[in-house]
């Protein structure tokens, strides 16, 4: 398996990027979710993507946030995590610095 899909420790990101808080990084300094011979499954990475969006984004207090990450964990939370309907240019692959702006909104399940 590829080593660039493994995390940089937060300290080597935090060291490169002094103006970002890394404060809320819960992953630390090494990446639990790489392994040499393991790649994460589809559900495991849906199962994240489920638990960044209701764990995370949904307990933050600005109404306007950026998410940066890899494409297929994009297209994971758009297509696994997400109701987007119809909307195939919701639905698709995200390609390389591709900005889309999206409104979210959550409701209790009954």
């Amino acid at each position: 398996l590829l080593s660039c899909h493994r995390m940089r420790p937060a300290s080597e990101a935090a060291a490169e990027f002094p103006f970002v808080d890394f404060g809320g990084v819960s992953s630390g300094e090494s990446d639990s979710l790489w392994g040499p011979d393991k790649r994460e499954t589809r559900q495991e990475q849906a199962d994240r993507a489920y638990g960044f969006v209701t764990e995370f984004l949904r307990n933050r207090p600005e109404r306007e946030i950026a998410v940066v990450t890899h494409s297929s964990f994009l297209f994971t939370m758009f297509n696994a995590v997400f109701d987007c309907g119809d909307d195939e240019d919701l639905r698709s692959w995200f390609m390389t610095s591709e900005i889309r702006s999206v409104r979210i909104s959550f409701s209790e399940s009954q």
